[in-house]
């Protein structure tokens, strides 16, 4: 991940987390970053300093969900609602 992917409402996991955490502001440090966010588990503030190595061991979520799921399952799914 880049530092620049790092944006508002996206949610991070990884080692430096104890829990997955939604980012709030991301503010530039020189070549490192402090990133703000709220834990989604338990609530609390995280506001690590982080370089563009810590960076690179975190993974994140898509900012729009994708539509590539199994179109049989979600047939049968919505077929099966109704009984």
């Amino acid at each position: 991940m880049r530092i620049d992917q790092l944006k508002p409402n996206v949610i991070v996991r990884g080692p430096i987390f104890p829990e997955p955490v939604q980012v709030i502001v991301r503010i530039p440090m020189g070549s490192s970053v402090q990133l703000v966010g709220k834990g989604l588990n338990t609530g609390q503030v995280h506001e690590p300093i982080l370089d563009a190595g810590q960076v690179a061991t975190l993974e994140t979520t898509p900012e729009k969900a994708p539509f590539d799921g199994d179109s049989q399952k979600f047939r049968l799914g919505v077929e099966a609602r109704p009984i």
